[in-house]
């Protein structure tokens, strides 16, 4: 009875059969392996991958039992004609059948053995828990037995590069990890590969079984093939691109606080794009995270905006292009100006100028209104324009209003247009002069950043409403009277005597807007390397903190991007 191996042997063997002869049979293949075979053996075994290659080793294990064909003759053949109709082959002489075994020059064993082994080394080295990953058996990796390859495979060939960069010693592989000048082996990118390698008619697995002798009928399934090429390739890209964000955060741990390496690495990741920023108190940065793979050549671009808003916090947040959201991914929110102002002298001088300017417009209106700026301040604590902290950042709009309301002593901060509160309207009148000066200082245009205090716009419209009313009830009462006396004017004012309460908006947050717009002013040629600057200290408080980064609003560790998907890859079965 022969092994399982040959068993698989006289499979390949088959194909081998078929393709040089046109008008094969199962007759004529069982004399070829039992009685003769002449020059067609050079020609079958020409074209199989194998290691027992001799015609006499096939006859003695196959041979008649008591006048009978050996059961394997009869399944191999009937195997290989099921193989190239279920798989649709023309052109046989394009492939050659390799099976697996151990040798390393047989392409079938690096497509399985080979493979197996890297994908385990490399999940072992990136990972924290490798988990199934660690212990991957080659049957996980690739089911199939044996296997046919197109004669130069193209995708053989990216396969075999990324095997031989990821089946080496574990120093070696930690070394080339860091360098990052080489591209790897994941159970998805080959899985990826493999389906690709079958959409293309470069690659098939085949899962063999010995077939019934009494049934014509020969089971046989495709498993594991998405309907869709665009699918794998989409997932090919995403597992190259995933892979070399897990590349940035192992740098930024293994570097420690060596911030260079990290940097050279990012800088060439980022690309950031003119800067725009509103008539509001928000600025918007716009930027391309760009891979370009370099086995598979796919090119990867994701689309992100950067979100600050500077009347809640100097802080900036990374939201997905086309995102309504506008509180950040994940947690990769970094203190803006207080971080950069630690890495940029120019950004000290400039916040300390623009602090100190702040002051003084704020200590002259206060002196015009006989009122004491420092007292005023005293109870804002760290919030204070005195007390050092907005040295290094803008001034926050929520801390221009608690300032105000300190000033209003938590009164209606316009009931001085109605009531004769001397103080009051000194503190009201002393912050709308701050106002004015001190925007005035900061804009190109003084003026342009409207008042302090005015009409809100329902008010407005409220207003005019009831003036339309007034003059259509004019109108209609003249029309019907010819000619209206003072005292029938009199009496349709009388009407609309309820009292109008005018409601006032605040502008705080012009004051921050006001700040930011003359800092992008004074510094619009820095702007955007700084900003870029600030994607890196996020990516890598990202990496070396928490060791997770969101892209498209999913949450991904470096341990789930190997372990995503370990199905197999495509495989014929043939056989029960």
């Amino acid at each position: 009875m022969a092994s399982t191996s040959l068993n698989e042997s006289l499979s390949c063997v088959a194909l081998g059969y078929v393709t040089y002869k046109d008008d094969h049979s199962l007759e004529d293949f069982h004399k070829m392996i039992t009685q003769t075979s002449g020059n067609l053996w050079n020609q079958v075994i020409s074209r199989c991958e194998l290691s027992d290659r001799t015609v006499s080793t096939y006859r003695s294990a196959f041979s008649d039992k008591n006048g009978s064909m050996d059961p394997w003759i009869s399944t191999s053949y009937r195997t290989a004609v099921q193989i190239v109709k279920s798989l649709k082959l023309t052109n046989l002489r394009d492939y050659k059948f390799a099976k697996v075994e151990k040798d390393r020059t047989n392409r079938a064993y690096l497509l399985k053995q080979m493979a197996t082994s890297a994908i385990k080394g490399y999940s072992k080295e990136v990972m924290s828990k490798p988990g199934i990953l660690a212990k991957l058996n080659a049957d996980k990796v690739n089911i199939g037995d044996i296997m046919i390859i197109k004669n130069n495979s193209q995708i053989f060939n990216t396969i075999e590069e990324l095997v031989e960069n990821t089946d080496v010693t574990a120093s070696k592989l930690k070394k080339a990890i860091l360098e990052n000048e080489k591209e790897f082996l994941t159970m998805e990118r080959y899985r990826n590969l493999m389906v690709e390698a079958w959409k293309e008619n470069e690659i098939y697995s085949v899962s063999l079984k010995q077939l019934d002798e009494k049934s014509e009928n020969i089971p046989v399934k495709i498993s594991n093939l998405p309907s869709s090429l665009s699918r794998t390739v989409k997932e090919r890209e995403q597992d190259e691109f995933a892979a070399h964000i897990s590349y940035l955060i192992r740098i930024a741990k293994d570097n420690g606080t060596n911030y260079k390496a990290f940097e050279d690495a990012v800088n060439k990741f980022v690309d950031i794009k003119p800067v725009v920023f509103t008539a509001q108190d928000r600025l918007l940065v716009y930027f391309d995270l760009k891979y370009e793979g370099k086995t598979s050549g796919s090119k990867v671009v994701k689309n992100y905006h950067i979100f600050t808003n500077f009347g809640t916090g100097n802080a900036i947040h990374f939201v997905p292009k086309g995102s309504k959201s506008a509180s950040g991914e994940g947690g990769i929110t970094v203190n803006y100006f207080y971080t950069l102002v630690k890495n940029f002298p120019k950004l000290k001088v400039f916040f300390q100028e623009l602090a100190d300017a702040r002051i003084f417009h704020f200590e002259k209106a206060c002196e015009e209104n006989n009122l004491n700026s420092k007292q005023i301040n005293k109870d804002l604590g760290s919030n204070s324009m005195y007390s050092g902290k907005y040295n290094s950042s803008l001034y926050l709009a929520k801390n221009y209003e608690d300032l105000a309301n300190k000033m209003f002593n938590g009164k209606n901060a316009y009931g001085y247009l109605s009531q004769s509160n001397a103080d009051l309207t000194a503190n009201v009148q002393a912050f709308s002069e701050f106002f004015d000066s001190y925007t005035a200082y900061l804009s190109k245009t003084p003026g342009s950043m409207g008042k302090f205090l005015g009409i809100a716009k329902k008010s407005k419209i409220a207003m005019q409403g009831k003036i339309s009313k007034i003059k259509k009830d004019i109108e209609k009462e003249t029309k019907k009277k010819g000619f209206l006396t003072k005292e029938d004017k009199i009496k349709i004012l009388d009407k609309y005597k309820t009292p109008f309460i005018t409601e006032y908006k605040k502008s705080y947050a012009l004051l921050c807007n006001a700040e930011f717009g003359f800092f992008f002013a004074k510094h619009q040629a820095d702007v955007e390397e700084i900003l870029k600057k600030q994607v890196l200290l996020s990516f890598y408080a990202a990496a070396s903190g928490r060791g997770y980064i969101i892209f498209d609003g999913k949450k991904f560790s470096e341990d789930d991007i190997y372990e995503k998907n370990v199905a197999p890859p495509p495989f014929l079965k043939v056989g029960m």
